[in-house]
């Protein structure tokens, strides 16, 4: 009986857990991975679990989670709009617990062009048989575009070639006539926003055909 309170008397103090280093709060835009870092003390074995917005989040899939020397993370591999919320991190022992706390906001990629339609100038004479391109690049390249005319929408026929490639976003005019001169628009839409950018394309008659 003695021995056992002396081996009882000469035991390590015990600790609760208590974060020293808490969560950050992070702006992040969709498609960017997000990670999440806390530190704590305490005594050894220590239980830390992730929360969102008080349901259990679990390791897989769009998640990765560990904790190495009392560093706990948490990284979202691909942020959506879906993983805005608060996020908790909770740690616990034998002799007590304690979590902290952050606001994550997930924000859509700005729709804008990083290249906008340029004017193109063409002599009839040296077009008939060849095509015209408009060339433009959208972010995000989620972006679903579209193509007008003189204020027209454009519909893909043999005539016009709607070609879409990541974030590029091509219109193939072929067979250029004097009759394709015009204002020709892109417009991108993506989460409700909506942006445009146009461009002319001229097609010169030969001087000799108006003598």
């Amino acid at each position: 009986f003695i021995s056992l309170l002396l081996l009882h008397g000469s035991a390590e103090p015990r600790y609760a857990p208590v974060f020293d280093r808490k969560l950050s709060p992070r702006e992040v835009t969709v498609g960017d991975s997000i990670e999440m870092e806390c530190h704590m003390t305490g005594s050894a074995p220590i239980k830390v679990t992730w929360s969102k917005d008080h349901k259990d989040i679990r390791s897989g899939g769009n998640y990765k989670i560990s904790c190495v020397e009392n560093t706990a993370h948490l990284t979202i591999l691909k942020a959506d709009k879906g993983d805005t919320g608060k996020y908790f991190c909770h740690a616990s022992n034998d002799m007590g617990k304690d979590s902290c706390s952050t606001d994550i906001s997930v924000k859509a990629v700005p729709l804008k062009f990083i290249k906008k339609l340029e004017n193109i100038v063409l002599k009839e004479a040296e077009s008939i048989g060849s095509s015209a391109v408009f060339e433009c690049e959208v972010s995000p390249s989620t972006a679903v575009t579209s193509w007008m005319k003189d204020g027209g929408n454009l519909r893909e026929s043999p005539k016009h070639k709607f070609i879409s490639d990541g974030k590029d976003r091509k219109l193939h005019i072929i067979d250029v006539q004097l009759s394709d001169t015009g204002e020709y628009t892109c417009v991108a839409k993506n989460a409700g926003k909506e942006i445009s950018c146009t461009a002319k394309l001229i097609v010169e008659g030969n001087p000799a055909s108006f003598g």
